[in-house]
């Protein structure tokens, strides 16, 4: 009998809907462009910046790579 009674919410299930509708877990691509890339090394120029301030409180070196990131100027898009 407890099995009945765990199949009955499988059938309020309206599975013909389902078919044509896309499934909630699918995850779309993003749309990428050349701006979004300019914005994104804009945003590495920027925390490279930060953490050299953060360093410079806390008394600690700053890697050269990230020095040289934060010296370079954000590209225009």
């Amino acid at each position: 009998m407890s099995m009945m009674a765990a199949q009955e919410p499988d059938r309020q299930h309206d599975s013909g809907a389902a078919a044509t509708e896309e499934p909630r877990h699918a995850v779309r691509s993003p749309r990428t462009s050349h701006r979004a890339a300019s914005y994104d090394r804009g945003v590495q120029i920027a925390a490279a910046q930060l953490r050299m301030v953060t360093d410079r409180r806390l008394g600690k070196a700053t890697p050269e790579w990230i020095r040289a990131l934060a010296q370079e100027e954000p590209r225009a898009s």
